[in-house]
């Protein structure tokens, strides 16, 4: 089943939420992109519109509700402390990776009232759901469920008379039916992602329908495998659990006016910008290009980095162009960003190529590299039908061009008298309107020219993202392309958000 209204009114959930979609559960909040289960993570999962997060409570030894998947701090903490047997002073103590604690549940009941999202609670530990209803009551927050693998404890809940929605966990090799044992719950949640490489098929027809026949709503384990989430899609499913929330959202174009979304630097709000993660992360969710920038090693390599200097994103104080591809492979290229995508490399123009192939384009910001070997290169991995370039030196543009006539080439307005000079300059394929200081009035003209026309934005504005629309670009050049994707692509999710966190 998927939610109706029916479902809506009797719990007071919000009536938004009829969206069509299944609800993205962000599990343990976005936690590829933050510590597991901390504010920051519940944080990214809300920016991300993630209309839920799936945490964990358990009970200290004085009675608080800590949001933590272990019983032992260690795995995240780095030291041993036992939420069970702890107080929360020493608890709260605790530093966790990135500058996080673990939060007690009303932190996080608040920062879903002040984001609209919903609460996926599972409880890890004996009379932690009973306070848990406690605290949601007194918040006020209705949209949230109360979840477990035990049994007898969402029966306790149900006994107490708790009017929430109510889950079980089941795990791998339970059947569904008989593992309730005679509960009456709201929803079951399959915890199969590791039972085979295929979970998908383990959801049959004649196991959708019998769930479907006993009014339950269904629940996916965790879940970041294309493949698997492509085959869960049009299935009656209630929400999906993922590390990241964002790709059960992909991109999907207006068939009345399809928009090639560029990623400025691939993801750089997720990832090390120019990383082969940032790139990842655009590929999964179905943009159509990955903007990138390209320099020349020391040993005469291409490399995708922005800076002429290794220090800002490496924290090595040296030139690019003075230093080998190995040498350059060997720095951490991620710390900077975040503690956990410490390690993460510098990658060679041929990794990122080898990688983007058959699933995305390139806009490849040429800043320091041979015009002959770059399409060289591009002409190797039979990409050059899927690349633009541009650079700010006007005669390597040109040298492009009489190198390879069918080489698609972009030429900024700002930089020309008029959009038909920006055009003729080298035969520019593509004209990018810079909204910081171009007039895209002017975008129409470049139909008439038979041009594509490209906006380019590192805002993050709701209402001047939206703007975007009426001038019917060929492509969008965005450092924040997940939002658009909301706008563009799933306009009742994001008016739920817009209701729920205005309302």
């Amino acid at each position: 089943m998927s939610l109706d209204k029916t479902w809506l009114n009797r719990f007071s959930w919000p009536q938004t939420l009829e969206t069509g979609h299944s609800l993205a559960i962000a599990h343990r909040g976005a936690s590829a992109y933050a510590p597991e289960n901390t504010l920051k993570a519940f944080q990214i999962a809300a920016d991300l519109h993630a209309e839920m997060w799936e945490l964990d409570v358990r009970l200290s030894v004085d009675g608080v509700c800590v949001v933590a998947h272990d019983d032992n701090l260690a795995r995240m903490a780095g030291q041993e402390l036992r939420v069970s047997a702890a107080s929360w002073d020493d608890i709260s103590a605790l530093q966790l990776p990135e500058g996080q604690q673990a939060p007690r549940l009303e932190e996080v009941i608040e920062l879903a009232v002040q984001t609209g999202c919903g609460l996926y609670i599972e409880i890890k530990s004996e009379d932690a759901g009973v306070l848990s209803w406690e605290l949601l009551q007194k918040s006020g927050l209705k949209f949230a469920v109360l979840a477990s693998f035990n049994v007898s404890w969402v029966r306790q809940l149900r006994d107490l008379g708790c009017k929430y929605p109510l889950a079980v966990l089941v795990p791998n090799g339970a059947d569904p039916i008989e593992y309730l044992d005679g509960l009456d719950v709201d929803i079951v949640h399959l915890c199969w992602r590791d039972a085979t490489e295929a979970p998908h098929e383990l959801l049959t027809e004649s196991l959708i329908k019998s769930l479907v026949d006993h009014s339950l709503q269904i629940v996916i384990w965790q879940e970041d495998r294309s493949a698997v989430l492509h085959a869960l899609w049009d299935l009656p499913i209630m929400g999906i659990c993922s590390n990241r929330p964002e790709l059960l959202k992909p991109y999907v174009p207006n068939p009345a006016h399809n928009i090639d979304i560029v990623c400025h630097r691939g993801a750089n709000n997720l990832a090390p910008e120019n990383t082969l993660e940032a790139a990842r992360i655009c590929l999964d969710q179905g943009f159509q290009y990955i903007e990138l920038d390209v320099r020349t090693t020391a040993d005469d390599e291409l490399v995708v980095i922005h800076d002429a200097e290794l220090l800002r994103t490496t924290s090595v104080n040296a030139l690019v162009m003075d230093k080998t591809l190995a040498e350059i492979q060997s720095l951490d290229a991620g710390g900077w960003f975040r503690e956990g995508a410490a390690g993460y490399q510098i990658p060679s123009l041929n990794q990122m190529l080898a990688m983007v192939k058959g699933y995305a384009g390139l806009y490849i910001e040429v800043k320091l590299a041979d015009p002959e070997k770059l399409l060289q290169l591009v002409k190797a991995h039979g990409m050059l039908d899927k690349c633009f370039f541009w650079g700010g030196d006007s005669a390597m543009m040109n040298q492009l061009r009489n190198l390879e006539p069918d080489v698609v080439l972009m030429a900024p307005r700002w930089m020309y008298e008029s959009v038909k000079e920006a055009h003729i300059a080298y035969g520019a394929q593509i004209i990018e309107f810079d909204v910081e200081r171009d007039n895209l009035d002017e975008i129409a003209q470049c139909q008439e020219l038979g041009a594509r026309s490209m906006i380019c934005s590192k805002r993050h504005q709701w209402d001047e993202l939206a703007s975007y629309l009426k001038y019917k670009p060929d492509l969008l050049n965005l450092d924040y392309p997940d939002r658009f994707k909301i706008l563009a692509s799933y306009p009742r999710v994001y008016a739920h958000f817009q209701t729920t966190v205005e309302g």
